[in-house]
């Protein structure tokens, strides 16, 4: 998506939020409890996590009605995908804000490892100054950190710990939400439809589209499922955009799933990097 298409769309039907919201503070605040308290994005073995995304009950979808068995298809990819069997994970964020006729690009990428079945994870995300990575081993997670403390870079803490953090809030709540947390949200009272054939390299399948929107703010969140014709999710895409006639933004999440049943291998940091931390 070229800067032009996002600004129209983002142009598009922001006119009638309430006065008071900060689209972009709201945008701003994800990033910052990204790097200032190294939020769990990359936490993608995070199994049964609470989801506690916040968002208004007042649901349309411009597509036609949802059938039982689109939603059954996407909740059961995902759930086959993330506790089944390993994979590799390359996830592609783009952010567009726009302020004062002033329009902001953001983009960085990350990639992951995981075996659910081993308890094994290790993430990625080379973002310059905010480069973060992550390790989930057995019952311990651990989380990099640039400034050490106490002269160790790497946090460890009980993996539950991580099931305990919540993505909160609107838009936070798909700008930094686990998979496993956007699976909850699906679950949960999502709009999903048969969008029809797709394809990748090796495989085919069915594309799936899903969405909601706020009635009282003016926020919407839409995407699609690729899943294949073993039933595992391939490609998963997320847009939220919420804005009004002088400030908006839209984040897109592009999660792609690759190399099932490859073999994972993740180690603890070494000990004398490591300090650890309670709950």
């Amino acid at each position: 998506m070229d800067e032009s298409e996002a600004r129209r769309l983002l142009a598009v039907a922001t006119t009638d939020m309430p006065p008071g919201i900060d689209l972009l503070d709201g945008f701003a605040a994800a990033r910052q409890r990204d790097r200032a308290r190294r939020t769990r994005t990359g936490a993608v073995l995070s199994a049964g996590i609470a989801v506690a995304a916040a968002l208004v009950t007042a649901l349309t979808l411009t597509t036609a009605g949802s059938a039982p068995s689109a939603r059954a298809a996407v909740t059961s990819a995902l759930t086959r995908t993330l506790t089944t069997q390993s994979y590799h994970l390359t996830e592609r964020y783009t952010s567009y804000s726009i302020s004062n006729s002033r329009t902001q690009v953001f983009r960085y990428t990350c990639t992951s490892v995981a075996d659910p079945v081993r308890h094994l994870a290790a993430t990625s995300c080379p973002k310059g100054a905010d480069s973060s990575m992550t390790r989930t081993v057995g019952r311990f997670y651990y989380d990099y950190s640039r400034v050490p403390v106490h002269g160790k870079h790497w946090e460890r803490t009980p993996a539950a710990c991580v099931n305990q953090d919540s993505a909160s809030g609107t838009i936070e709540g798909f700008a930094t939400a686990t998979p496993q947390q956007m699976l909850a949200e699906i679950k949960k009272d999502f709009r999903v439809t048969v969008a029809g054939p797709v394809n990748g390299p090796g495989w085919t399948g069915t594309r799936y589209a899903f969405g909601k929107q706020a009635a009282k703010i003016r926020l919407k969140v839409w995407g699609a499922l690729d899943v294949d014709k073993q039933g595992r999710a391939r490609v998963l895409v997320v847009t939220t955009r919420l804005g009004d006639a002088t400030q908006a933004g839209m984040l897109t999440r592009s999660l792609t799933f690759s190399d099932f049943g490859a073999p994972v291998t993740v180690i603890p940091p070494p000990a004398d990097q490591t300090f650890s931390s309670p709950c």
